[in-house]
């Protein structure tokens, strides 16, 4: 085996004893060439360093505007603490289609709050106070909502998929075409009862208790039902700003 170290240049092969391995190119290079990869780098650290600032001022803008996608209503509470906050005394009832995703809302108050269309997956909203609140079509899919209170709250179709309801009180609340897990369904059954005030619609009805089975419906049902009712539209497409 050729023991020589061959760093800046190579001998010929015809210096070369037979038999002896090939001279391993240098890979010492100029400190000063920037390469492919170097140049990548730079710019990934120069990512990172701005990223903070850069969101912060991407959250502060959403909030200023009104929310996401300026949808008038629509405000920005995703991952705020909002522990023991009345939220309705401190930014209205009017919460149409605001972001709660991710909020740590514990003993919260949002009573008789319009809350349509929001967004409140994955919140932790244990002993939340919804007395009377409007959820219908709220997405409420994998939340924590431990012993919170729905008295006479309208959860029309909203979607409540690996949420935790355990303890949740539910007189007079209305969960027509809701989408829970069977297991819920069937927990919330066993304390359900009441009308709601507004709709008029039995609690143990909406939830479709009597047999003790989950009720096969969709928030989408009026798309493949005749008879039953197309969603009213939240807002006009002028107040959205990709049509402006």
């Amino acid at each position: 085996m050729h023991s020589s170290v061959v760093s800046t240049s190579f001998k010929t092969s015809a210096s070369r004893p037979t038999g002896a391995s090939r001279p391993v190119k240098s890979q010492k290079r100029d400190a000063h060439v920037i390469t492919p990869k170097k140049e990548f780098a730079a710019a990934l650290c120069a990512l990172a360093l701005a990223a903070g600032p850069a969101h912060a001022e991407l959250n502060a803008a959403e909030a200023n505007r009104g929310g996401e996608f300026n949808r008038g209503s629509a405000q920005q509470f995703g991952g705020y603490d909002l522990v023991k906050e009345d939220i309705v005394k401190k930014y209205g009832k009017d919460l149409r289609l605001s972001n709660f995703t991710a909020a740590d809302m514990r003993f919260a108050k949002l009573r008789g709050a319009n809350l349509r269309g929001a967004y409140m997956m994955k919140m932790v909203a244990p002993e939340v106070d919804f007395t009377g609140a409007d959820l219908s079509d709220a997405l409420m899919d994998r939340a924590v909502l431990v012993k919170a209170d729905f008295t006479n709250a309208n959860l029309s179709r909203v979607v409540l998929t690996s949420s935790d309801l355990e303890g949740a009180i539910i007189e007079g609340a209305d969960f027509t075409d809701a989408l829970l897990d069977q297991k819920t369904q069937q927990a919330l059954c066993k304390t359900a009862g009441g009308t709601n005030p507004e709709t008029g619609v039995s609690t143990r009805a909406s939830l479709g208790c009597s047999g003790g089975r989950a009720r096969v419906s969709s928030p989408s049902r009026y798309m493949t039902d005749d008879d039953a009712a197309k969603p009213k539209a939240e807002f006009d497409e002028k107040r959205f700003s990709m049509y402006n």
